[in-house]
């Protein structure tokens, strides 16, 4: 990812560069709540139904509170039985958005702050992208976290 636009002085032009054949796709899986980003894996590549159950049961259940409420979008690797039975393993319920309504999922808010910071690292390597991952997540704070959640309709305690 390369930042879309530029700025110079006056009368000089910015100049940037973006590699041609960027390589393979990165997929993010994150969890958003009150206090900001939860964990997160980074796949290189689709992520796929075990992909995102191995993230359900290694990284999100375990933070997991019986009476936690876990939505979900519609995507289909979020589907499966798997995914239910590990939630509702924990305590929890599990819903799921509407069809797709960007207006209705903070984590769509937190996604492009997340990636606004990105394009500035404009990391060409696995590495140094999981790095820049990492300092993105920690850029949303709680308090954009509970804007974004409060924005699209969900009340906090």
């Amino acid at each position: 990812m390369a930042p879309r636009y530029a700025r110079a002085p006056r009368g000089e032009r910015a100049v940037g560069s973006a590699p041609r054949n960027h390589g393979p796709n990165v997929t993010l899986v994150a969890a958003l709540g009150p206090a900001g980003f939860g964990p997160a894996l980074a796949v290189e590549g689709a992520a796929d139904r075990p992909a995102f159950e191995l993230y359900g049961r290694e990284l999100l259940v375990p933070g997991l509170r019986p009476g936690q409420v876990v939505v979900l979008d519609n995507l289909s690797v979020h589907k499966g039985d798997g995914v239910r039975a590990l939630v509702e393993g924990a305590g929890c319920r599990l819903l799921f958005l509407p069809a797709y309504s960007p207006d209705l999922t903070p984590i769509e808010q937190a996604f492009a702050k997340l990636k606004q910071h990105l394009r500035r690292a404009a990391a060409r390597t696995f590495d140094a992208l999981a790095a820049a991952i990492g300092a993105a997540l920690e850029a949303v704070t709680p308090a954009d976290a509970r804007a974004f959640f409060a924005h699209c309709g969900f009340p906090l305690p």
